[in-house]
């Protein structure tokens, strides 16, 4: 049972990201009546072309976002776990780039590559991408080194990404903002295909979660104190690849995220995974939802990328962090 001291920045969450859904299917390049949302949502009148915009165009939208947040919240939180840092997210450790960069290769080179195949391609170039950043890091993953290899394995990976688009022009012209991180392209289609992929990867963090809270006293104690650590590290790699894959397959690599919620969570929840897991996800979609809202409405009647006000947001976090780190 959660203590009533947990349990208030909980509903204050839940509230929190409840406005913001509502703030979400109410802005856009239109801004609707709430009366219109509320009716839209509690009454729906499939011949109401009002009430269409919500339903067909924007909560949809809002459904995405809520789960790549989430999805990106609790990647960042395994992540920081397993590699003991608390800068890793699936961004900087070059996880994104590499199922980017398998996502575009297979979509650009394989002839009749179907969309069904987009979430099985971004689990492939994610679990190569976290393979090469951690053999890089060595078997101490020292913080820096681990650091600087997720840094040279996504730049790598996304060199390769703009090669493949050089040579490709069209291709360029249509997945140049999918790969700064957009939910304008999402679809349905791809939130069925990574639901599978979300529901094993958040059992697994579930299961996980007194093998999370053992080894933050240190791989050795954990396994004096009967955590197996090389299944416990395989099991907490694959869950943080499917969370980071489904997100890259449904809006493209957004970053930042997986970082900064994590650190909130700590802030408003001590250090417990039994409370950073479920407060991860809240805290990341609505980060998501928010920034989502931000991207269509401040240069309106166009949008910015969701990426690139995560990445707005999300940057001056991560250099205060660092700096903080290095005092």
């Amino acid at each position: 049972m959660l203590s009533a001291i947990r349990l208030i920045p909980f509903i204050a969450l839940a509230i929190a990201l409840g406005v913001a859904a509502l703030v979400h299917l109410a802005f856009g390049a239109r801004v609707l009546d709430w009366g219109v949302v509320w009716d839209a949502v509690l009454s729906p009148d499939y011949t109401n072309p009002l009430h269409n915009i919500v339903l067909d165009m924007r909560m949809p939208r809002l459904f995405s976002a809520l789960i790549v947040g989430g999805a990106l919240g609790l990647a960042g939180v395994l992540l920081q776990a397993l590699t003991e840092n608390p800068l890793a997210d699936p961004g900087l450790l070059g996880i994104n780039s590499g199922a980017a960069f398998f996502v575009v290769g297979g979509l650009l080179v394989v002839p009749d590559m179907t969309l069904a195949m987009i979430p099985l391609l971004a689990f492939s170039g994610a679990i190569v991408a976290a393979s090469f950043v951690l053999l890089n890091a060595g078997v101490e993953q020292h913080r820096a080194r681990l650091i600087l290899s997720g840094v040279v394995i996504s730049a790598l990976f996304s060199a390769l990404t703009s090669s493949i688009l050089l040579m490709d022009q069209q291709g360029l012209d249509s997945l140049r903002r999918w790969l700064v991180g957009s939910l304008a392209f999402e679809s349905g289609e791809a939130r069925w295909h990574t639901l599978p992929l979300l529901i094993v990867a958040s059992g697994i963090a579930v299961f996980n979660i007194p093998g999370l809270n053992l080894y933050r006293l240190g791989s050795h104690k954990a396994s004096l104190l009967g955590l197996n650590i090389g299944r416990f590290r395989i099991s907490m790699l694959l869950a943080s690849v499917l969370l980071s894959a489904s997100t890259v397959a449904i809006a493209g690599p957004i970053g930042f995220v997986g970082l900064v919620a994590p650190h909130v969570g700590r802030m408003l929840f001590g250090n417990n995974h039994r409370y950073l897991i479920v407060a991860a996800p809240l805290l990341g979609a609505l980060m998501v939802v928010i920034g989502d809202v931000v991207a269509r409405v401040v240069v309106r009647p166009l949008e910015l990328n969701t990426g690139i006000v995560a990445a707005l947001v999300g940057a001056p976090v991560f250099i205060a962090l660092v700096l903080g780190r290095l005092k």
